[in-house]
């Protein structure tokens, strides 16, 4: 419908071990842990307790708890990467 105002962010998320990005148009209200769980879903990760996996915007690590609206501030489009480190134990 012309005039039609989207409140969706497009979120990319790359991951150096992937060959394309995970893209998807999510409502600001998601929260980055769901964005996470379909970014390894995607990448046909399955986390079997060795290592961590988290997000990165802006060189800092992003907190999992916070929705894309907070993330993205005003922005229409978010770009994160998808960062793992081995749990030594």
């Amino acid at each position: 419908m012309p005039g039609t105002k989207t409140n969706t962010i497009k979120t990319t998320v790359s991951f150096a071990a992937a060959h394309q990005p995970y893209q998807h148009d999510y409502e600001p209200i998601v929260m980055l842990q769901q964005v996470l769980n379909d970014a390894l879903t995607a990448f046909a990760i399955h986390p079997d307790g060795t290592s961590r996996y988290y997000f990165l915007h802006k060189g800092n690590e992003a907190d999992l708890t916070q929705t894309l609206g907070e993330v993205a501030d005003h922005a229409h489009a978010l770009h994160l990467r998808l960062r793992t480190e081995t749990i030594s134990g």
